[in-house]
């Protein structure tokens, strides 16, 4: 349906179904999978539901509500494991996880990682995963370092995310980095040009190459919150 006012007749009369705050949210999570959590207005949000924009503030609120209720339907789509799961396989489930939920609604990401979860879907999630740490030793700093690896993980989302405004940047580095395969002048530039030019520069060889690098920060995070067990 194009951005437009809607009909001036009832939803009643017109043999349409009552308007709700889940609806409403429903219609915004869809908006955010097409154009992304900043790309939609409260008025979009009303010409989809056929409906005028003060519907959307009387049952949801203003425009940051309605990102709230985004954010917390997402964040819910996340399978979160018991916490009887050792908790570098908990934190490696949750956050792949986690991974392929966000990348299906470009913003959310960033938003978790510059406001906070702060929704109640995230508060089970943030007590399981507090207390797996808890139970693997790591007492007291068991909330920096939920906050640290969360943090790692889902700030990389929000850069592939925005890499979606720049289609062909990764394929051009890789053919900018490839040409220096052969500098021995420079042999920095040259191993870093001998892994590019093995890589392959298509849209399928890039969202692999994104995948791979995503699991190597997950690994690498994973290990250095170990060596502080290790430390103690």
């Amino acid at each position: 349906m194009a951005d437009s006012a809607p009909r001036r007749r009832s939803r009643a009369s017109a043999g349409l179904p009552p308007i709700t705050a889940d609806k409403i949210i429903d219609a915004a999570v869809e908006l955010t999978g097409e154009r992304g959590l900043d790309g939609w207005s409260i008025r979009q949000i009303a010409t989809r539901l056929d409906v005028w924009p003060g519907v959307i503030a009387h049952h949801v609120g203003d425009r940051e509500a309605v990102v709230m209720g985004v954010t917390d339907r997402v964040i819910s789509r996340i399978p979160v494991p018991g916490d009887d799961v050792p908790w570098r396989d908990w934190f490696r489930s949750v956050m792949s996880e986690g991974r392929t939920v966000l990348r299906e609604y470009p913003g959310v990401a960033r938003r978790l990682c510059v406001v906070g979860p702060n929704v109640p879907s995230a508060l089970p999630t943030i007590d399981a995963g507090i207390r797996v740490l808890m139970k693997a030793g790591f007492g007291e700093q068991a909330p920096e370092v939920y906050r640290f690896l969360f943090n790692s993980a889902f700030a990389l989302v929000a850069v592939e995310d925005d890499r979606g405004s720049f289609p062909t940047a990764r394929a051009d580095m890789g053919r900018a980095m490839a040409a220096f395969a052969e500098d021995d002048s420079r042999p920095g530039l040259a191993a870093a040009g001998t892994v590019a030019r093995g890589r392959g520069t298509d849209p399928r060889d890039i969202a692999a190459q994104e995948t791979e690098f995503f699991h190597f920060t997950l690994e690498r995070s994973l290990d250095g919150a170990e060596a502080m067990l290790t430390s103690r």
